[in-house]
């Protein structure tokens, strides 16, 4: 897959032969170049993004917010919910990487509360079984299963479309039956998301749903403040 914070990332199955690799990323050597100027708008857009974001639309929850900073004398930041989707971060807002971190966290938290009912629900729906659901943040993978039936979801589908967040729910639900990729788990698939072809191409570009801020690397001004 490619991000605009890593670039190109190959996410290969255990066992495969790594040898296949160049070979078929020659085939794919049109869909990357496309690709790559994609990232590269990206890139020229996020580089012109204020360094602590004034909203955040919430596509999968179909939530947007706004978010007001007011500093305050204390070196802690904490963000509160106000009425009409707005958020009030508080605090040492100087501070550009605490303020991001108190972001993630209040992210983090919406996604356990929306997220797993959601996955709980399609699962009673469409008679599938899991075990515990883990919410992180990572950088190249929407979502993963275990072989005790554990799924992990990733934060950041709270920004991409409904329709593809609950494509990768489903997904990794029927992973809970086929912990592979096999001709079964697609037909399965298949079978709970007719046009799940087409939305698993759309996942692959999908991080350009996801705001820069969320991965920016912590680096130090002149001042010794964390910026982007």
């Amino acid at each position: 897959m490619l991000s605009l914070q890593d670039g190109l990332v190959v996410v290969v199955p255990m066992g495969f032969d790594r040898g296949r690799i160049p070979n078929l990323l020659q085939k794919k050597k049109r869909w990357l170049a496309n690709a790559s100027q994609r990232i590269e708008a990206q890139r020229k857009f996020s580089e012109s993004e204020p360094p602590l974001p004034e909203r955040m639309a919430l596509q999968g929850i179909g939530e947007d917010w706004t978010i007001e900073y007011r500093q305050k004398k204390s070196s802690r930041v904490t963000v509160v919910e106000r009425p009409g989707y707005r958020l009030l971060v508080s605090g040492n807002t100087d501070n550009i990487e605490t303020c991001r971190a108190t972001l993630r966290r209040w992210l983090s938290r919406k996604a356990h509360v929306k997220l797993k009912p959601w996955l709980a629900s399609l699962a009673k729906e469409r008679g599938f079984q899991f075990g515990r659901v883990i919410v992180r943040s990572q950088r190249t993978r929407w979502g993963s299963c275990s072989r005790r039936k554990n799924v992990g979801l990733n934060m950041k589908l709270l920004f991409m479309p409904e329709a593809l967040v609950r494509q990768v729910l489903i997904h990794e639900l029927c992973h809970t039956v086929h912990l592979n990729r096999s001709q079964k788990f697609w037909a399965l698939l298949k079978h709970h998301e007719p046009d799940c072809a087409k939305k698993e191409k759309e996942l692959r570009s999908a991080g350009r749903f996801v705001p820069a801020w969320i991965d920016a690397k912590k680096r130090r001004g002149r001042d010794g403040r964390s910026w982007k």
